[in-house]
């Protein structure tokens, strides 16, 4: 009589009630798992993002480092075959001839000079390069976007009087072809405003800058 209550109890299992409540617990278990692993993966893209973001933002300021402090005073012809100042500054934009113009083993037959832009236009600071300094009607320049989604971008050079100006060449600034630095101001939402100071190095004697300027090229030809 004992063996076959004991058989009857262990053949019952469960009832309705105890699934659905398991269910249930697991329904709930399962949809706060569900919503802490998508925490988790909006975090990571989040910051995956975030860090994009700040490895664009040093390649930018890298490039224009490198660019801004190799700077030389030699003053070009535009495509208009009128001649441009070394360095041409403005509030939104400037344009410069700097050295570093890779030509590994003489490759190529060009100068290792080259003349570089910066400008900040709806939102987006781009690279403009020129493939030859002394340009020809037809040279195109090329356009590189650095860096998107900056909501404010001000550049301002520095005189030899020690103060800062919204354009260049200053008005009446006799000997002083270039800068001695530019700072860079630039918005970033989220990030708040950065500033950057790149100095120019003091440029060599009077006779290597006269040397260095552009000669009218024949007619249809860059130079």
């Amino acid at each position: 009589m004992r063996n076959k209550s004991v058989i009857s109890i262990a053949a019952k299992g469960f009832t309705l009630l105890e699934v659905l409540i398991a269910l249930f617990i697991f329904t709930i278990l399962s949809m706060i798992l569900v919503t802490a692993l998508h925490s988790v993966i909006q975090s990571q893209a989040g910051t995956e993002n975030k860090a994009g973001r700040l490895r664009q933002l040093q390649i930018t300021l890298l490039i224009m480092a490198r660019d801004i402090e190799q700077t030389v005073n030699r003053p070009v012809l535009n495509h208009l075959g009128k001649e441009e100042a070394a360095f041409v500054g403005a509030p939104r934009k400037f344009a410069f001839t700097h050295t570093g113009f890779a030509n590994p083993i003489g490759t190529f037959a060009r100068s290792t000079l080259q003349r570089t832009g910066y400008i900040w236009n709806e939102a987006v600071l781009s690279r403009m390069t020129w493939p030859v300094l002394d340009q020809a009607p037809q040279t195109q320049a090329h356009n590189r976007r650095l860096l998107t989604n900056v909501s404010d971008a001000h550049f301002q050079y520095l005189g030899e009087d020690g103060r800062f100006y919204d354009h260049w060449p200053l008005e009446g600034g006799g000997n002083q072809p270039l800068p001695r630095a530019i700072r860079v101001y630039l918005s970033i939402p989220h990030w708040g405003k950065l500033s950057q100071l790149y100095v120019i190095p003091v440029q060599g004697s009077k006779t290597t800058i006269d040397a260095a300027k552009p000669s009218v090229p024949p007619s249809g030809a860059a130079g």
